[in-house]
């Protein structure tokens, strides 16, 4: 059975940090990051997929495509909206990313290991571009690779090639003949992003079409046409919250190639996955998670927001000794403090 560790309990709490201090220095770390983490800038959705599900088993094809249509509604931003800090909760959910990955910065750079590169990967099912806002603000040497291969071209349209992760880069020095390793943290982004945009059979990066988009889905949401909701949703470039997640072959093919990288990570001698708010309702990664866990070497720590997740943990991961259930039995546990965990270790 999973083990239970309360960080409202001082010396448990203490004693754990120590331990993932250890164990930090000898893993490949890695990170999976769910809807949790953007709390307050994008909240709490329910389970739209179940909700979904249920409208096309009524035959009530038109309601569903509806609740997809407005699942999508607090993504559509302008690219400024995204880092828009007059906005208390997009202030606050940027801070709290700028925290997070300004202390897996550091753990990086401090790395001591030398068998072991200095690089993290994030996964994560956030289509929203709070991490990509909040790097662009923090003092960092580290590289943030999300897949996309920028190379010079007239059409200024960057191609994603899920080749593009996991390289190492490294700064020469000429006069000694030696190289230094660059920190870097892959972002992988498994359900897709608002700026990415299939081009020409390719998926590429772009925010210009962003305020078209959220225009287009202001006049449809006015004139109720669910017609042109159904299309709308077609336009998005991720994989949407429905059982039958693939209406397009690229993305398909997409979403695939990265729970694969997911997979390979976890596969991996040593490695260290730390989860914040998900959920593991995700069918596709919570199966890859466990079969995973046949692996003696990972370790899984999952970071509980509540009692009712610290339960539905315990019960997912009942036959597994490598995961490390952790919560506070004081209080609720949010993204801002494990954050501060993160910068403890």
């Amino acid at each position: 059975m999973a083990n239970l560790i309360n960080l409202g309990d001082i010396q448990q709490k203490d004693g754990y940090i120590t331990k993932l201090r250890k164990s930090i220095q000898s893993s490949n770390l890695n990170f999976l990051l769910g809807s949790g983490c953007s709390l307050p800038g994008i909240k709490a959705l329910g389970n739209i997929e179940k909700a979904y599900t249920e409208e096309v088993e009524k035959g009530q094809n038109d309601a569903a495509n509806k609740l997809l249509f407005e699942f999508l509604k607090p993504f559509l931003m302008e690219p400024s909206e995204w880092k828009d800090t007059s906005k208390t909760a997009t202030k606050d959910t940027l801070k709290n990313y700028q925290s997070f990955l300004e202390n897996v910065s550091h753990l990086l750079t401090e790395r001591k290991n030398g068998l072991l590169q200095k690089r993290a990967t994030i996964f994560t099912t956030n289509y929203d571009l709070y991490i990509e806002g909040a790097f662009e603000d923090i003092d960092t040497q580290i590289h943030l690779i999300d897949g996309f291969k920028r190379s010079p071209g007239l059409a200024n349209s960057f191609k994603f090639l899920p080749s593009e992760f996991f390289n190492t880069l490294y700064n020469d020095g000429n006069l000694y003949n030696y190289k230094v390793e660059i920190p870097s943290i892959n972002l992988i982004k498994l359900h897709g992003s608002m700026n990415w945009k299939i081009y020409r059979e390719n998926i590429t990066i772009s925010v210009e079409h962003l305020g078209q988009l959220k225009a287009e889905h202001e006049k449809l949401l006015a004139s109720g046409d669910v017609a042109g909701m159904a299309e709308f949703n077609k336009k998005i470039s991720v994989v949407l919250p429905r059982k039958e997640k693939f209406k397009d072959t690229l993305l398909d093919q997409n979403y695939y190639d990265l729970l694969r990288l997911y997979a390979n990570e976890l596969d991996k001698e040593n490695t260290l996955l730390f989860v914040n708010g998900f959920s593991f309702a995700d069918e596709h990664i919570c199966e890859i998670t466990k079969r995973a866990l046949k692996n003696p070497t990972l370790l899984l720590v999952i970071f509980s927001f509540n009692k009712s997740d610290k339960d539905n943990f315990e019960r997912i991961f009942s036959s597994n000794k490598n995961v490390d259930v952790v919560f506070n039995a004081a209080k609720d546990f949010k993204f801002s403090e494990f954050a501060e965990i993160i910068g403890g270790i």
